[in-house]
Parts: C-alpha cells; sequence; structure tokens
C-alpha cells in the first residue's frame, strides 16, 4: 500500500505485462514503472487483455488494485467496466499526484485522459509521445490522424501537458505535429544491460536472420524479404510480430511463400520476451530496414545480446559501422539489404566475433551514458 511519504505517478498505457503482443512499449514501459517505484508509488491503468485479444490474462485479478512489488500496482481493467466513469474517478481521486500518458491515439488511454486532465488540476501531466510523430508513422492512416492531431490541438488537449521525447529529433517532430507546446527528453527505458554470452560458432549452423517487429509498412519487411530473394546462399529467416493490417499481412505472406528453397523460413505472430531473448541468442544478425525509430528496443536488445543489426538510417542509433556494431541502409533500397546479409555471412569466426562484441558494447555505451533514474527523478519530483 501507499507510504504516505511516498509521492505517486500513475501511468494510462492501453497494454501492460503481461501482455507481449504490442511489442517493445509494453517492456518499455514496466522498466520505466520498476524504475520509479524506487522513488515512487507507481500506479498503472491499463486493459486486462493483450493486443488483438478479448481473452483475458489468465491469473490476473481484474478491476482491483494488484500489487506488483514494492510501491508499484497495476489497475486491469475488464471491458465491461471500461468507460468514461472508471477514468474520470482514476484522474480526479490522482489529481494531486503526477499523471503521465503512454501515446496519443488511444481512446480510454490517451485522449480521454488527457481531455479529463484539463478539466481538473492536476499537479503534473506528461505524454510520452512513443514516436507517433514520426513521419513514417504518420504516413499510416494519414488522414484519420491529421484530423484527429487538429481536434486536439482545437482542444488545447496538449498545452497543458509536458511532452516527453526519446531525442532531439522528436522534440522537432512533436512542435512540427503540435505546434506551441513543451516537449522535453526522457529517453526510453531500455531493459538492464547485459554482459556478452559466448554465441553458437558461425559455421556449425545456418546463418540465421531475424525480423523483430510489426508487420507493419513502417517496419518495411517486404524490402527485407526482397532482399533474401536475391541470396544465393542458404539461411534461416524468422520473422516475429504481430499485425493489424490484414491487407499488408496478406502481401507479407505471399511474398514469404514465394523465396527460394535454400532461404529456410519461418513467422511467428507472437513472441513473449523471454522466448524472443531465446531467439536472440541463436540469431546472426537482426535485419529490421524500418522507416523510422524513435528508439528500438528490438534494435537495443539485439545489441545487448551481442547481434550485429541491418536498420534504417532514419533512427537514433548512428554511426554503427565505425562501432563494429551494426550497418545502416536506405530502408526501402534491398539491394544494399542484401550485401549487408552477404557481409556477415561471408565473415570469418574471428571477424565476426568483433561485431558481436562491438554490438554488445554500443549497448553498454547506451546505457551507462544516461542516468534514466535521475532524468526521471527531476522530472517527475
Amino acid at each position: 500500500m501507499k507510504d504516505n511519504q511516498v509521492a505517486t505517478v500513475v501511468i494510462f498505457t492501453d497494454w501492460y505485462v503481461p501482455g507481449y503482443k504490442a511489442g517493445g512499449p509494453v517492456q518499455s514501459v514496466f522498466n520505466l514503472a520498476e524504475m520509479l517505484s524506487k522513488d515512487f508509488h507507481v500506479k498503472v491503468v491499463s486493459r486486462n487483455t493483450d493486443l488483438n485479444s478479448r481473452q483475458a490474462y489468465h491469473n490476473v485479478l481484474s478491476d482491483q488494485w494488484v500489487s506488483i512489488g514494492n510501491h508499484h500496482e497495476v489497475l486491469y481493467i475488464s471491458q465491461g467496466k471500461l468507460g468514461f466513469k472508471i477514468i474520470k474517478q482514476i484522474i480526479k481521486e490522482n489529481s494531486n499526484n503526477v499523471i503521465l500518458i503512454n501515446g496519443l491515439y488511444s481512446f480510454y488511454f490517451s485522449f480521454l485522459p488527457a481531455l479529463l486532465c484539463i478539466s481538473y488540476p492536476v499537479r503534473k501531466v506528461f505524454i510520452a509521445v512513443r514516436g507517433m510523430l514520426h513521419t513514417s508513422a504518420l504516413s499510416v492512416k494519414p488522414i484519420k490522424k491529421q484530423l484527429f492531431l487538429t481536434f486536439a490541438r482545437g482542444l488545447g488537449l496538449y498545452q497543458k501537458p509536458i511532452m516527453l521525447a526519446t531525442n532531439a529529433e522528436e522534440i522537432e517532430e512533436i512542435k512540427k505535429s503540435l505546434g506551441r507546446v513543451k516537449p522535453v527528453i526522457a529517453p526510453n527505458i531500455p531493459m538492464v544491460y547485459q554482459d556478452l554470452k559466448p554465441s553458437i560458432k558461425k559455421d556449425d549452423k545456418l546463418f540465421t536472420v531475424a525480423f523483430i517487429g510489426r508487420i507493419a509498412p513502417e517496419k518495411n519487411p517486404l524490402t527485407l524479404i526482397e532482399a533474401l530473394q536475391k541470396i544465393e546462399s542458404p539461411l534461416q529467416v524468422i520473422f516475429c510480430g504481430g499485425s493489424n493490417n490484414e491487407s499488408y499481412l496478406k502481401s507479407f505472406k505471399d511474398q514469404l511463400s514465394k523465396l527460394p528453397a535454400h532461404i529456410k523460413y519461418e513467422y511467428h505472430t507472437e513472441m513473449s520476451h523471454n522466448d524472443i531473448q531465446n531467439l536472440l541468442s541463436v540469431t546472426d544478425v537482426m535485419a529490421l530496414p524500418s522507416l523510422g525509430e524513435n528508439f528500438g528496443h528490438a534494435i537495443y536488445e539485439s545489441l545487448v545480446a551481442g547481434v550485429p543489426v541491418i536498420i534504417g538510417n532514419n533512427t537514433p542509433w548512428k554511426n554503427l559501422e565505425t562501432k563494429l556494431s551494426g550497418i545502416e541502409i536506405e530502408p526501402k533500397d534491398a539491394a544494399s539489404v542484401k550485401e549487408a546479409i552477404y557481409r556477415f555471412m561471408t565473415m570469418n569466426q574471428e571477424e565476426f566475433e568483433l561485431w558481436r562484441k562491438g554490438a554488445n558494447k554500443a549497448a553498454f555505451d547506451y546505457y551507462s551514458s544516461n542516468n534514466f533514474r535521475q532524468i526521471y527523478l527531476d522530472l517527475f519530483s
């Protein structure tokens, strides 16, 4: 229960652990809540279902506060209880606390809390933008999103809250889309850095490429498939990620089925965080030619695992090649993706180990260069 000497942070987010289908943001919010609970009483408000699921989580109590560790509670709201009344009640009861809204477009967990924070004198309100104003993100359902943003600006929805960006580039994206708002940099909280573990030698198994991300236009898996079609040597590719875009998913599956016989492939719509860590332990290269990332948890976690990355050149991860940790490519240039994969395939074990160490060091440098706890302590205190 709450210690009266500990300030409270209330986090609204569509999906939360034990869910995992929404990908990196779920783990990021959990990492943040765990870190904040060292200094604050953290209360997370979320659904009791995972992304694209109507089945409530097993062994999780719904519609009541559930304790997770010290100073960390979660309210998993069932579909029958989710509505204006309960969100209003939570905002009203926590008007003297800090409210953090994760994302922009969810009606119950983004829009409605932000709207109600206008009505009540909430002490501090923050909105984590989560890359949702990046050009690549706005290019998906652009008319719908622009109409929403125009409506939100008209309501003054974002004038009071402090908008959280993960880097300087996102600060500019926020200003461009929302006008006169107050953005500050607050980095995503990644998994704790881990030392490099031994791996299976390249030549002792089929070379393995992993794609970890949604099957969506902005993540651009079709370019990876196009690149693989040009590779003449045997390899294995494992795609991991769900999809909310049925037509794009169909195109993806159609193209996947046309890969030549020497390219072995798997597609997993669902993988828990632990399963992804196990996948990375047998992966040689993680290829994610996405059109843009505001952070990229799959990128960071691959680097932690000592897996070099092939990524689009519109992410915060820069100069990877000079660090022997990855290769940045033009996202739509399948030939460059193919050349990058082939480069890793043809490396001898000694050279490849240098890249594995470089990948792990890039993750260490990122983790050690950010005092995450102090950044959020300064913001929320």
